[in-house]
């Protein structure tokens, strides 16, 4: 949501000097309600993307020889030297959201369009031809697979407008690429909404009936709690929402963390299983 300020901008009236003039005061002029600006704009993740229309609905695959997949081999080298936090071991991707984005930005920097189907990574120049690669295996290591060649491009299949930004976040809107399970950066900080929630709202729960195995309690309102926490993550600095089912918080639009801090819609969940990915 944009945030209005009503800017009160008085006009002074100035006196006639000379004839002609009625001698009566000028009223001021009304307030004026000047927006403020609201959040620049987040850069397309592939400006090479937007550049181009829209892929074909229609279109066939076959093997007829990569012409790209010297620049995405040269874009996992590239992404493996600029963020070896994304790797383990060499070749162990720790980050596959930050993963596949990373090579979308990389390859946009060489003028190629890409995008991450869910399976694989489709890349074009023009809309005459994509190429679709394996960049990854089932076991999260670096792979360097070329798929075929689909005619017309595919993708993108669409452009529509981010939902908006949560209520008091200050940030612009933005949508997820590409989710994955890296290590979490905020647990703790959900962690302690948690707590602060129980202590606070009380009323909000059973503390005489906890999980199997756990202290955790009954939770007596699911939506209430949820709200509370994410309440709680957002007076700590965090952009937070509640989507019905996760808690999603961020500091910036680089990544969102997804939390279930409910187990079997009935207790509190808490520890590093309530950490579900990050997008």
């Amino acid at each position: 949501m944009r945030d209005f300020a009503v800017a009160a901008i008085l006009l002074l009236a100035l006196g006639a000097c000379g004839g002609g003039g009625s001698g009566q005061p000028t009223a001021p002029a009304a307030p004026l309600l000047t927006p403020l600006p609201g959040p620049t704009p987040e850069p397309p993740v592939s400006a090479s993307c937007e550049r181009l229309p829209l892929g074909s609905p229609t279109y066939t695959c076959r093997d007829e020889g990569a012409e790209f997949l010297g620049d995405v081999t040269d874009a996992i080298d590239t992404l493996k030297s600029e963020r070896p936090e994304f790797f383990r071991d060499g070749n162990f991707v720790t980050n596959l959201g930050g993963y596949y984005v990373g090579l979308i930005r990389i390859l946009d920097r060489k003028g190629l369009c890409a995008a991450y189907d869910g399976e694989e990574l489709a890349v074009k120049r023009t809309n005459e031809y994509g190429e679709q690669y394996k960049v990854l295996t089932s076991w999260n290591e670096i792979r360097r697979a070329y798929m075929g060649t689909c005619t017309p491009a595919w993708f993108p299949v669409a452009r529509s407008s981010p939902a908006p930004s949560p209520a008091g976040c200050p940030l612009p809107p933005s949508r997820e690429v590409a989710c994955g399970r890296p290590d979490s950066r905020f647990l703790g900080d959900v962690e302690a909404a948690i707590d602060q929630v129980t202590r606070q709202r009380p009323d909000l729960f059973d503390f005489g009936q906890t999980a199997p195995g756990t202290d955790w309690p009954l939770v007596k309102d699911l939506r209430a709690y949820h709200l509370a926490v994410t309440d709680a993550l957002i007076a700590k600095g965090y952009c937070g929402l509640f989507d019905g089912e996760e808690i999603q918080v961020k500091r910036s639009n680089e990544w969102s963390e997804h939390y279930d801090v409910n187990l079997s819609d009935k207790y509190v969940r808490r520890g590093t299983g309530s950490f579900r990915g990050s997008c």
